[in-house]
């Protein structure tokens, strides 16, 4: 057997690591397994992000996931299974999902190999049932964001943003800036956030959080848990209106300290990004949320919650 210190896990390209690919699961899930073709073969490859394991140079495993989430084709050649490339490979697929902004993901796991899924935080739900002739167990999972600190350049609105946000407080040193038209429950009225929120005004005197909105009356008369958290705290986190500014295009940021960024580009999309480390992004989009700031005010609507 060939030294696995030598195995490669890297993204696929479909058309161009097709064969390979094929030949794969092939050989698993057509000759070994006797999973019809037709079923194998479903159309869904050239919109499938795919993963491959390589081992000097001879492509031994693979996997696919989705666009709706779903993780399937995960197969290592018989000759390379119990040593952990099959966990590799789930992995990788699991890092792709989080570029993407992907927060709930599934997949028909094998009977063989639910213990398997299970032991990576996947959840069985309903009955086992029978799926190309192999008993199958329809399995969960949601991925958990408050950690990630890595780029996500098609992040996916509400979620996982919300769990983004959070993970903004729950990491913020100093400083924490929040720019959004109108609070958008969906995202900022989240116990989670305002745990993290409380956690974050309470580490020292130093800690501040900045909020701008345009919309006061909406955020007022719907109620607002990061309202009653200023109102509590009002010496570490203020509220402003600003109702329109030419630079201010309906875009939704989230800034930690100096150095890290959450963007909505506009109220119209449904996909942002995260950049965390990435200091001059940062500083732009302080430099612009600063020059916004100044203009704001407090709006009669906060007052009437003593804010």
């Amino acid at each position: 057997m060939n030294d696995l210190a030598t195995l490669q896990v890297r993204q696929a390209s479909w058309p161009e690591d097709a064969a390979e690919l094929e030949r794969v699961r092939s050989a698993v899930f057509v000759l070994e397994q006797g999973v019809p073709r037709d079923i194998e073969w479903d159309g869904q490859d050239e919109n499938a992000n795919h993963v491959i394991a390589e081992l000097q140079g001879v492509t031994i495993g693979c996997g696919r996931l989705l666009p709706d989430g779903r993780i399937g084709r995960l197969a290592v050649v018989s000759n390379y299974r119990g040593l952990g490339i099959g966990a590799k490979l789930l992995e990788a697929v699991l890092a792709i999902a989080r570029q993407a902004g992907q927060k709930d993901l599934y997949l028909h796991a094998q009977a063989n190999a639910v213990r398997f899924y299970e032991q990576a935080g996947f959840v069985a739900r309903g009955q086992p049932f029978e799926e190309a002739g192999i008993q199958h167990l329809d399995m969960h999972l949601s991925l958990d964001y408050r950690d990630w600190n890595e780029p996500i350049l098609h992040l996916r609105y509400p979620h996982p943003f919300a769990e983004l946000v959070v993970a903004q407080a729950a990491q913020a040193r100093r400083e924490l800036r929040i720019l959004s038209p109108t609070l958008d429950n969906r995202v900022f009225d989240d116990e989670d956030l305002v745990s993290a929120l409380r956690v974050f005004l309470r580490g020292g005197t130093l800690c501040q959080v900045q909020v701008l909105v345009k919309d006061a009356r909406s955020v007022v008369q719907r109620g607002h848990r990061m309202l009653t958290l200023c109102r509590r705290l009002p010496s570490r986190m203020e509220i402003r209106r600003l109702a329109e500014h030419p630079q201010w295009n309906d875009e939704t940021l989230v800034i930690r300290d100096r150095d890290s960024v959450l963007e909505l580009p506009g109220a119209e999309t449904d996909a942002g990004f995260y950049r965390p480390g990435d200091r001059p992004r940062s500083e732009a989009s302080i430099h612009r949320f600063d020059e916004l700031w100044r203009l704001g005010q407090i709006d009669p609507e906060f007052r009437a919650l003593s804010l």
